[in-house]
C-alpha cells in the first residue's frame, strides 16, 4: 500500500489504454478507484465534491485538445489544485507546459509505463502528505497562538477591571504601591485639611422615606460631592451612613490644601442650596447639610488584608468631626487653625470659642466666601485669575 494508507484516485480520461493502465497499477493499493470518461466541468466538480479524491490523474487530451486544459483552469480557479494534487497526462509538450502553469503538480508524458505511473503518483502523494502535515502544524500553531492571544486579552481585561476597582477603593498612588509592593506603609502628614459632612435630622428623614429613596438621594449628594472634591485635589476617604469624609493634602502633599478644601466646601453648600430649592418646588423633603473643616496632623494608611480601606487617624480627625457637629445647615464651619491658613483669601465670621465634646472650647469661624479681590463676577465661590495666580505660589 502507498505509505500504509488507502487512497482514492480519480482518473479523468476517455483513453481506454490509460484507464486500464491506471486501474491495473493500483488495483491492490487504493481504497477506491474512480473513473470519469469525457466529463463536462460540472460532472467533475460533483465527483470531486462527493468522493474527495486524494489525487487526480487528468488526461488533458481527452475529448479535444483544450477540454482538459479548460477543466484544469476551472479547478485552479476554485483552488482545488491547491488542495488535491493533479498529475496531467499528455503527449504534447506545449500542453504540459501550460498545464504546469495552471497549477498541475506533475505530469506524465504519453506513452508511459506502470513503473513510471506508480512512482509519480506515490511521490506526489508523499509530498502532499508532508505539506499537509506542515500546514496542519502551522494551522495548529496559529490556533494556539490565537488562543493565547485571546487568553492574554481576557487577562488584560480582568486586570484592568481589578485595577479600576482598586483605584475606586484606594487613592491612585496608594493603589499603585499596593500592586507593585504588595503592601503600603503608613505615612505621617504634618498638615492636611479634614472635611466632615452630615445631614441634619437624618434619622427623622429616614423614618419618613422608603429605603430605596434614601439610597437614591444619598447617591445624588455623594456623587456631586465626589465630583467637587476631585476637582480640588481632595481625596474622599469614606462615607458612613449619611456622613461624608474627605481630606486635602494627601496622599500627595501640598501646602494649598486648606484653601482647596474650603473652596470645595463652599461649592458643596452652593450645590445643596440649589438642589434643595428644586426639591422645595416639587414639595419634597429638604436635606440640610452641616459641614466642618479642621487642619492638622494625621497618620494615613491601608487597613485590612482582604477588604482594603484607606483611612486616617489622629486627634485632628476627632477635632474635624466636632467642627461638623457644631456647624449649622448651609454653612462652612472651620477651626481657628484652618482660618489661619485661609484668612488672606476668604472673608470669615468669627463665632467665638465653641464648646466641643471632649475637646473643650475651639475657636470657630463661618466662611462667607472669597474676598472681593479674588471673586470672578463678584461670585463668592468663583475664583478669578488673581486668586489662581496666588494659589500657584503655594
Amino acid at each position: 500500500m502507498i505509505n500504509q494508507y488507502y487512497y482514492t484516485i480519480l482518473t479523468i480520461s476517455d483513453n481506454k489504454e490509460i484507464l486500464k493502465l491506471v486501474k491495473d497499477s493500483f488495483t491492490n493499493e487504493v481504497q477506491s478507484y474512480l473513473m470519469l470518461e469525457s466529463p463536462i466541468s460540472g460532472d467533475a466538480f460533483d465527483v470531486i465534491k462527493e468522493h474527495k479524491p486524494n489525487i487526480i490523474l487528468l488526461d488533458i487530451n481527452y475529448g479535444d485538445d483544450t477540454k482538459g486544459l479548460d477543466l484544469l483552469f476551472d479547478l485552479r480557479e476554485i483552488d482545488i489544485s491547491m488542495e488535491i494534487p493533479i498529475i496531467v497526462i499528455s503527449n504534447d509538450n506545449k500542453n504540459i507546459e501550460r498545464a504546469v502553469m495552471y497549477g498541475a503538480a506533475d505530469f506524465l508524458k504519453v506513452p508511459f509505463d506502470k513503473l513510471e505511473l506508480t512512482v509519480r503518483v506515490k511521490s506526489i502523494l508523499s509530498l502532499f502528505k508532508l505539506i499537509e502535515g506542515i500546514t496542519g502544524q502551522a494551522r495548529d500553531l496559529e490556533i494556539q497562538s490565537n488562543e493565547l492571544e485571546r487568553q492574554k486579552n481576557e487577562l488584560e481585561i480582568e486586570k484592568n477591571k481589578t485595577d479600576e476597582l482598586l483605584q475606586n477603593i484606594l487613592p491612585y498612588e496608594i493603589a499603585e504601591q499596593l500592586k507593585n509592593k504588595g503592601s503600603v506603609k503608613a505615612k505621617k502628614y504634618r498638615m492636611v485639611s479634614i472635611m466632615f459632612t452630615d445631614f441634619k435630622d437624618f434619622t427623622k428623614i429616614s423614618a419618613e422615606l422608603e429605603p430605596e429613596e434614601i439610597i437614591k438621594e444619598l447617591s445624588v449628594y455623594f456623587r456631586k460631592f465626589d465630583e467637587i472634591t476631585s476637582d480640588h485635589f481632595i481625596e474622599k476617604i469614606k462615607t458612613i451612613g449619611d456622613a461624608y469624609m474627605a481630606v486635602g493634602g494627601l496622599p500627595l502633599r501640598n501646602k494649598s490644601n486648606p484653601i482647596d478644601t474650603v473652596l470645595a466646601a463652599l461649592k458643596i453648600q452652593r450645590f445643596m442650596t440649589t438642589y434643595n430649592n428644586s426639591r422645595k418646588a416639587k414639595g419634597l423633603t429638604v436635606w440640610g447639610l452641616r459641614l466642618g473643616i479642621h487642619t492638622g496632623k494625621v497618620i494615613a494608611g491601608v487597613i485590612g488584608s482582604k477588604k482594603f480601606a484607606y483611612d486616617i487617624w489622629g486627634d485632628a480627625v476627632n477635632t474635624a468631626a466636632r467642627l461638623e457637629t457644631a456647624g449649622e445647615v448651609g454653612k462652612v464651619n472651620i477651626s481657628g487653625v484652618t482660618y489661619s491658613y485661609i484668612k488672606d483669601f476668604f472673608d470669615c465670621t468669627y463665632r467665638g470659642k465653641i464648646a466641643a465634646k471632649n475637646k473643650g472650647e475651639i475657636d470657630m469661624y463661618f466662611v462667607d466666601g472669597l474676598k472681593k479681590q479674588y471673586r470672578e463676577n463678584n461670585d463668592p465661590i468663583e475664583p478669578n485669575s488673581k486668586f489662581l495666580e496666588k494659589l500657584a505660589e503655594f
